[in-house]
């Protein structure tokens, strides 16, 4: 049921002003008017219309800044339909009222009137208000306020959407049992947990790590080293590029442009190529090596490179002298007057 909101008299209001500017007690309700009269609320009623009696019988309990939760206990053996409601103060002073045309309740002769409704207040005043008898109260469960609540139905608990049902038992058994469902345990979460953590998840390959999901887990990639790539004997690493640029200029430098490599698990050193020009005569070429070999130049093999395919050009290229840094080559040019480039390409050998 939706709060009711009362009307807050006048002689409630001077008395809650005073309260609050900390000339008299709190607020305190002592007892509650009822009738069976529908009446029009005004500020300036100072007792329930058509009051039929008082009941002392009345807590409450503040459930947020403008509304109370009040309960009302009538154990005679009355017979009246409630319309109207009155809260009076200690004194006898009419502090609220509420009216409506159809019944708010109903009592007969047999029945114990217990009566328990959330009441509301225009202005955030549920916190001044206190109530004279606290033995019984029924107040909505909350996150901060003990009392009653509505146990979810199985539909409810399976939506998980409302949050002012709380959920027993059997209806959390029903949910645990919906979720082993889903795994795929027959219904038994313990076996589905014990399922699930059992699970592993293990690498493979180059992969390392894992194990079941009792924890978290860690898979790897492990990066072989330069070193490890040039040398080219694991094979349960990952060659990055960083690793590769690094095994290159290990082998020979080719990450700096320079065309030499190393044979791997031998001293030997090869490095490669090119001359061109435009040569009208016989000449000697000297030729530097990119990198000077550590010890000695082995053997040299220069190739004649001609621009074009032309029978009518013969050129003859051959190496002289060769050292450590580099080689001289003799070189006769063919009949080059229409200014072709003409070469040669050569590797080199070393140690």
């Amino acid at each position: 049921m939706d709060p009711i909101q009362f009307m807050i008299t006048a002689a409630g209001l001077d008395a809650l002003v005073n309260a609050q500017g900390g000339g008299t007690d709190p607020i305190q309700i002592a007892e509650l008017g009822i009738t069976e009269n529908n009446f029009v609320m005004a500020p300036t009623i100072t007792s329930v219309p058509g009051e039929l009696k008082r009941i002392g019988s009345v807590s409450g309990e503040s459930t947020s800044e403008t509304i109370i939760h009040m309960t009302a206990q009538d154990s005679s053996e009355d017979i009246y339909e409630l319309r109207g409601l009155g809260l009076y103060l200690a004194d006898g002073t009419l502090f609220a009222i509420y009216s409506q045309e159809t019944p708010i309740f109903r009592k007969v002769s047999i029945s114990f009137f217990l009566l328990a409704l959330d009441i509301s207040f225009e202005n955030a005043v549920a916190g001044d208000i206190v109530f004279g008898d606290t033995s019984f109260l029924l107040p909505p469960a909350s996150e901060t306020v003990k009392g009653v609540a509505e146990i979810a139905d199985a539909g409810e608990a399976a939506e998980g959407a409302d949050d002012s049902r709380i959920m027993s038992p059997a209806k959390v058994k029903l949910v645990l049992d919906a979720i082993a469902a889903a795994i795929g345990s027959d219904g038994d979460l313990a076996a589905a947990l014990a399922a699930l953590v059992a699970r592993t998840i293990t690498g493979t390959g180059l992969v390392s790590g894992g194990g079941d999901l009792s924890e978290s887990r860690t898979l790897d990639v492990e990066a072989a080293s330069p070193v490890e790539t040039a040398a080219g004997a694991v094979d349960d690493k990952a060659v990055t590029p960083t690793g590769l640029i690094g095994a290159l200029a290990i082998l020979g430098g080719w990450n700096s442009g320079i065309p030499i490599f190393r044979i791997p698990g031998t001293p030997i050193i090869v490095q490669t190529g090119q001359v061109r020009g435009t040569y009208t005569t016989e000449l000697a070429i000297p030729v530097v090596l990119p990198v000077a070999f550590p010890t000695a130049c082995i053997w040299v093999g220069p190739i004649t490179y001609i621009s074009a395919d032309d029978s009518l050009r013969d050129i003859f290229v051959q190496m002289r002298e060769r050292s450590a840094s580099g080689f001289n080559v003799y070189y006769q040019a063919g009949d080059s007057s229409d200014n072709r480039i003409d070469g040669f390409d050569w590797i080199a050998i070393g140690y």
